[in-house]
């Protein structure tokens, strides 16, 4: 095997051992994986079959461009192991091609794939392999980028040591090509780290340094605009005199020309009237002798041309003569040929006009046909508007109105955006009375209660009659209509549970479990759909909040710190290969204020930013940190905001839903 050969062999299978140690994940996350609709199926294989056709006929640039299509599309739905099988699978074409660029972007986005599944040594080695990737290129801003996305795996995987060297080193390149926007997350990451080994001399001076380049980039970014203002008004002045100038000086350059053309024009003039009366002089006896020659020539000519005349005369008669007898009979020739002409012309024009006459009716008959088949669409598309539309008020109804929560939890809100009219997300919630309250003393407090009443015992605590308030965030599976009906089974399933005295946490789930499995015959037939849940107890005697969740977490902050307890990867309904599930109970002490947030991956999973990724758990983490002390209508309004500047121009992928509430 020759050099050549021994290098190509090396650029096809190391993707390829790559892919295999990816697919040898753990199976941590198999519990969360989606199942992929009929249509996204079928979608995916077209897609297949474009880019083969595009292979056959070696456009491997296009069959490229469907094969990233398919990857985002399993990445979009819930499928990150198949994601990175088919990131994988055309990484194997970017090598052969040496497109560093391409290939760095297929290995970033399976390092986000495997942070986002908790696989941290997946994303180490993916990082890794961006990173020599990125040095291949030589581009050294990208290098930098490189250096600090597998710092932060490192970080995660308390690698402290290797972390501050990867970090030195995008320091190092930083400052050498005055990358200064990158500087902010270097000090951040090199404080973090100098810090959690115990060198907090070093973590402090990386502390100082983010905090004066943050300021340093802030003023910079101010003065810049305000020079660029004044440059462009500089420039403007400098524009309209040199244009003035140049007006002035083309004036001047024109008279110039115009005086030095009049002075030669006139020296010349002057010298050609002097030769001109010398010639006159000379060519006029020479003119007498000519005219006398010409006389003599002139009278034998007359005599030649009279002569010459007489003949062409006769000649000219003659072919007159022929002239005339051969335009009669082309005439005559023309004509007939002109009648033929003519007339088949017109039987030609009496056929087209009788295949025009049955083509339009043709036209006319499918138009009409168009028209009633658009009619009835309209029709149809009205009755499914307004049935969409009485679903929406319908589900409306049933639910609680958002604001509903204060009456039971005076410091809270609700964050519910759908992307269609109708939601497959759903929050519940309600008091629960284990002391013997009467139910209709519960259902006039739910009523009469206003954020503002206080309620004897621990009524400070959570102002309610009863002993418990349930409150939970369920992503059902799917959105718009499809997702509405799994709400309103989830609904009336979670009421049906507690009335029947069923209180803790993890139990609630359980049955919920077992009634909509029972709902849609899953133990008999095909359905898989199902709902993903985080629900809390709060229990006013014991000051106590007992959370069990499905696939969902729960978040909360207590002294500045957050903290997150993740739900069991076990979804509510679907395929269920043990006998019985059995959730976790988790119960969190409140003994001082304390902020806590549940959700569904709506708001996290949602794309934007300036690299179209996902938003992901950590930044939602790093937002409630930023907003946490603040009242809870500007938190909602806050958070609302943050989703719309990530967002920007992508589409809404999922309904969102997050409930935020103080206890303490």
């Amino acid at each position: 095997m020759n050099l050549k050969t021994k290098t190509f062999s090396k650029t096809i299978f190391f993707p390829i051992i790559f892919f295999l140690l990816l697919m040898a994940l753990p199976n941590m996350y198999a519990q969360q994986i989606r199942q992929l609709s009929q249509a996204e199926e079928e979608r995916i294989q077209r897609y297949e079959e474009v880019a083969r056709q595009y292979l056959l006929n070696g456009d491997t640039i296009s069959a490229l461009s469907y094969k990233n299509q398919i990857t985002y599309i399993y990445w979009e739905r819930g499928r990150p192991d198949r994601a990175i099988e088919s990131f994988a699978r055309t990484a194997v074409y970017y090598e052969k091609m040496k497109d560093y660029s391409n290939l760095y972007k297929i290995y970033s986005n399976i390092g986000l794939i495997c942070l986002d599944i908790e696989d941290v040594e997946g994303s180490d080695r993916a990082f890794t392999r961006a990173l020599e990737i990125q040095r291949l290129s030589g581009e050294r801003i990208g290098i930098t980028t490189a250096l600090v996305d597998l710092a932060y795996v490192k970080s995660l995987r308390n690698f402290t040591s290797e972390a501050i060297d990867l970090l030195e080193e995008a320091q190092e390149i930083a400052l050498n090509i005055n990358h200064e926007t990158v500087l902010p997350n270097i000090y951040k990451q090199l404080a973090s780290n100098y810090t959690s080994i115990g060198n907090l001399k070093k973590g402090d001076e990386y502390r100082k340094k983010y905090n004066d380049i943050r300021e340093y980039l802030a003023r910079r970014t101010m003065r810049g605009e305000f020079q660029e203002r004044e440059q462009e008004s500089q420039l403007e002045i400098l524009r309209s005199q040199a244009e003035a100038r140049a007006r002035e000086l083309e004036i001047k350059v024109n008279q110039l020309i115009f005086q030095e053309k009049q002075d030669s024009i006139s020296q010349v003039v002057r010298a050609q009237e002097d030769s001109l009366i010398q010639a006159r002089q000379r060519d006029s006896l020479h003119k007498q002798n000519i005219v006398l020659l010409e006389q003599e020539g002139r009278l034998r000519e007359t005599e030649l041309e009279r002569q010459k005349a007489e003949f062409e005369r006769q000649e000219a008669v003659k072919n007159l003569q022929q002239l005339i007898i051969y335009a009669g009979a082309g005439f005559i020739s023309l004509f007939i040929v002109l009648i033929i002409i003519v007339y088949n012309g017109y039987k030609t024009k009496q056929k087209i006009n009788l295949r025009l006459e049955f083509k339009n009716a043709e036209i006319q008959h499918t138009n009409e046909k168009l028209e009633g088949a658009l009619v009835k669409i309209e029709e149809q598309n009205y009755r499914i508007t307004q049935s969409i539309s009485y679903a929406k008020e319908i589900q409306k109804a049933l639910f609680y109105p958002e604001e509903s929560l204060k009456k039971y939890l005076p410091e809270s809100f609700i964050f519910f955006k759908p992307v269609d009219m109708v939601s497959g997300d759903f929050y519940w919630f309600k008091e629960i009375a284990t002391n013997n309250v009467p139910a209709k003393e519960l259902q006039e407090h739910h009523h009469t209660q206003s954020p503002s009443h206080t309620i004897s015992g621990n009524g400070s605590f959570l102002p309610i009659k009863g002993d418990k308030f349930v409150v939970s965030a369920v992503d059902c599976t799917g959105h718009g209509v499809p997702g509405a009906f799994m709400s309103m089974i989830g609904y009336n399933l979670l009421d049906s549970i507690t009335t029947s005295g069923v209180t803790k946490a993890n139990n609630i789930l359980e049955n919920l479990n077992n009634g909509v499995r029972k709902t849609l015959n899953q133990e008999e037939g095909n359905n898989q759909d199902g709902m993903d849940i985080s629900l809390c107890v709060i229990d006013k005697n014991t000051k106590t909040v007992e959370f069990a969740g499905a696939n969902n977490p729960i978040i909360y902050i207590s002294d500045g710190e957050a903290n997150i307890i993740k739900g069991d990867r076990m979804p509510i309904g679907g395929s269920q290969k043990v006998k019985e599930r059995v959730y976790k109970s988790h119960k969190i002490k409140v003994e001082k204020p304390t902020w806590f947030y549940i959700l569904t991956d709506g708001y996290t999973d949602q794309f934007g930013g300036e690299k179209g990724r996902k938003f992901l758990m950590k930044n939602f983490v790093d937002m409630l940190l930023s907003v946490y002390d603040k009242p809870m209508e500007e938190q909602q309004s806050l958070m609302g905001d943050v989703f719309e500047d990530w967002k920007k121009d992508e589409s809404q992928i999922d309904d969102v839903l997050v409930i935020g509430f103080k206890l303490g």
